[in-house]
């Protein structure tokens, strides 16, 4: 008996697009508010990192087909999501800015993104998902030395797009390499 496919949990930045939404946000900031910048130790500092993620992503609109996407690796999940596997968006980028571009791709049956106090990025996203799916309940796909701290968690490691050192720091060979 065949068994069902594990939910597909899939980074954002560096891995859905070819960008990274802070430094986007970051460069339309300097545009238009250059002394804005200024603001940001502050906040990270008293309010954490969250807060401002929200202040960015409520200032400056990213309009999703502006974005450069991962191609090949979008194709693949179209495929996956034929097979009716479940496939959520999970990044770091704050949800006001990760829902538009979830509904412009088509494919996510959810989003979990930064919001409240918490920077979903890291440790905090492998705690998330292994609350939602359980230790090896789902498959996750990432590029970045933050992934490492979730790909342990995954029982299918899918890297995308690696950044340098992420290939070499994975505790076992990716299930599944796009370049």
């Amino acid at each position: 008996m065949a068994q069902d496919p594990l939910p597909l949990a899939v980074d954002l930045d560096g891995t859905v697009i070819l960008s990274d939404m802070t430094k986007i946000s970051a460069r339309r900031i300097i545009l238009r508010r250059p002394w804005y910048i200024l603001l940001i130790p502050f906040f990270e500092i008293t309010k954490g990192r969250p807060y401002w993620k929200k202040r960015v992503a409520n200032f400056i609109s990213i309009d999703p087909e502006t974005l450069v996407y991962h191609e090949a690796f979008v194709n693949w999940l179209k495929e996956q999501k034929n097979t009716g596997r479940e496939i959520i968006l999970a990044t770091a980028s704050h949800v006001v800015q990760a829902n538009p571009i979830a509904e412009y791709v088509g494919l996510f049956d959810d989003v979990m993104g930064s919001e409240g106090t918490v920077n979903l990025g890291g440790k905090y996203k492998a705690k998330a998902l292994v609350e939602r799916y359980g230790k090896g309940g789902f498959s996750y796909c990432g590029n970045s030395k933050a992934d490492l701290e979730v790909w342990p968690d995954a029982g299918e490691i899918i890297v995308v797009n690696p950044s340098r050192g992420v290939l070499s720091g994975l505790h076992k060979d990716p299930d599944i390499l796009f370049e």
